[in-house]
């Protein structure tokens, strides 16, 4: 049974600038009564995020929103969202991690800090805390507005969604901007 999704999403995810963190602030969305929030049952949650094409290998942190319905970003680690599906629910896995690397901590690397360099094709696997372990392929990277939580949300099939900042300085309009988010998308290969 695939997990109740809060609808507040990225509306604010945190980036690391030159001057330390930084806050983008979007719409906010409803979200779900409190009866409905519940803790899921975490029993065989996503333990770790493994993408060999960039290196990657990392224990997921639960995470969820806060008080103000904010996403949670774990600072160093990857945040597997708590109210999205768990792989094998035949629904949409949410995990979202930083991409820039923290003034205060600037030798430790940001846990997507090179998953700008995964190419459509690069397999991406989830283990469980049970030992099992679900493999994905990327299909999509996708430039979002944090206000855009379409990519985030259930959508009737197996898939994994990977949220981050693009980490680079964007140029539009002759402006620098970090208004965007890269949503990378990986479908099951079950």
């Amino acid at each position: 049974m695939p997990r109740f999704f809060a609808l507040t999403f990225l509306a604010v995810l945190f980036v690391s600038g030159a001057t330390g963190p930084t806050r983008v602030m979007a719409r906010a969305v409803p979200v779900a009564p409190r009866a409905a929030r519940a803790r899921p049952d975490t029993a065989a949650s996503p333990a770790r995020l493994i993408i060999p094409a960039i290196g990657l290998s990392e224990p997921l942190v639960a995470v969820g929103l806060d008080a103000y319905n904010r996403p949670i970003v774990p600072k160093h680690n990857v945040g597997w969202y708590l109210w999205s599906a768990q792989p094998g629910q035949g629904e949409n896995v949410v995990m979202w991690a930083h991409v820039l690397r923290w003034k205060d901590s600037p030798r430790i690397p940001a846990a997507f800090e090179n998953l700008k360099a995964l190419r459509i094709g690069n397999t991406v696997s989830v283990a469980l805390s049970n030992g099992r372990v679900y493999r994905y392929r990327v299909s999509q990277k996708i430039w979002a507005r944090p206000n855009d939580i379409a990519h985030i949300l259930p959508t009737g099939s197996e898939r994994l969604t990977l949220v981050s900042c693009i980490g680079d300085n964007v140029i539009v309009n002759r402006t620098l901007t970090k208004k965007y988010r890269l949503i990378t998308i990986a479908t099951s290969l079950r």
